[in-house]
């Protein structure tokens, strides 16, 4: 039996030619779509789908599944310099959920909303008898032509990304029982790290207001394979420095016990940080929340990465891929 494509490779092969027919879909190569229906503003919509036992733990609390199923989304909307408007959730509970885990779920989804100042516009619930699922599409706004996109990194840029990486992959490992940090503070901060994403909505809508060349994406399958996406949507290649990239105490300590965890930190996923490409000014001027850690290059789709002995070497593609499971 030949191996079936890539998730990225499905999506180009046989729904690209689909979007192809409208300006909006960018591709299906960017974190959202992007439309003008006001006058003087675009809309941006996106849409993720999360599956227990895939982009969550069927054994965690609903309250922290629920404001994970909203952030992820969210992070898309961070990506684009858009604010949030609303969102539409469609959910498949499986048949044996009792009630009261829904009833938990929903009190949490709406508490998030209020925080992160979004609406539910609607959306669709049904009973499966498979395991859990959640759909939800998120809108948002942006004054027109200011949204972030990630074919605008150019030779000479630098590569910038926020917070730290690594956390909520090394989270997923403490919760699995295939890390053991002994600190309690350690293992508290990846584990939240892995349930409560945050969203760089602030940082996002602060990049677009610069009304400068800047590209961006969130990183949600992991730095190696999405700095990939974002070389080969803008035509550039990149170098990044490993002693650049900025590490929690926590992913410290991980790595102290076990190097190894080093392809953990780069291509675990679940960070919903940003990565930015642009002029050094332009990403300074961004503050001390973001880390330059590469510059980019003219050399088309070549990631290379100066390890911490200071010799480079090609990037592991690595990153989340749904069909590369097995």
């Amino acid at each position: 039996m030949a191996e079936r494509a890539s998730e990225f490779e499905l999506i180009a092969r046989y729904f690209t030619p689909i979007a192809s027919r409208s300006a909006a879909s960018l591709g299906l190569t960017d974190d959202a779509a992007i439309f003008s229906s006001t006058p003087g503003e675009d809309s941006v919509v996106t849409c993720d789908a999360l599956v227990a036992d895939v982009h969550f733990r069927a054994e965690d609390d609903p309250t922290t599944i629920a404001r994970k199923v909203l952030r992820v989304n969210l992070s898309d909307i961070a990506a684009m310099g858009a604010r949030p408007m609303g969102v539409v959730l469609a959910a498949g509970y499986n048949r044996d959920l009792p009630e009261e885990w829904i009833i938990a779920f929903a009190k949490a989804f709406g508490e998030d909303c209020v925080h992160w100042h979004v609406d539910l516009f609607g959306g669709d619930t049904v009973s499966t008898p498979g395991p859990t699922f959640f759909s939800l599409t998120a809108l948002g706004a942006i004054a027109q032509g200011r949204a972030l996109r990630r074919d605008c990194a150019r030779p000479g840029d630098v590569v910038a990304v926020s917070g730290t990486l690594g956390d909520s992959a090394l989270g997923l490992a403490v919760l699995q029982g295939r890390l053991d940090l002994k600190n309690a503070a350690h293992h508290d901060f990846l584990c939240d790290r892995y349930w409560l994403p945050q969203p760089r909505l602030a940082l996002g809508m602060q990049a677009a207001s610069l009304g400068t060349r800047l590209s961006a994406m969130d990183i949600s399958d992991g730095l190696a394979g999405d700095i990939r996406k974002m070389t080969k949507a803008s035509g550039v290649g990149v170098i990044l420095h490993q002693s650049h990239i900025p590490l929690s105490d926590a992913a410290k300590a991980a790595l102290e016990l076990d190097p190894s965890h080093w392809q953990t930190i780069l291509a675990g996923g679940d960070d919903y940080e940003l990565l930015l490409c642009g002029s050094a000014t332009d990403i300074k001027r961004l503050g001390q929340g973001v880390t330059v850690i590469g510059t980019v290059t003219d050399r088309i789709n070549e990631v290379l990465m100066q390890d911490l002995n200071g010799k480079m070497a090609e990037l592991t593609k690595g990153g989340f891929d749904h069909f590369s499971i097995r």
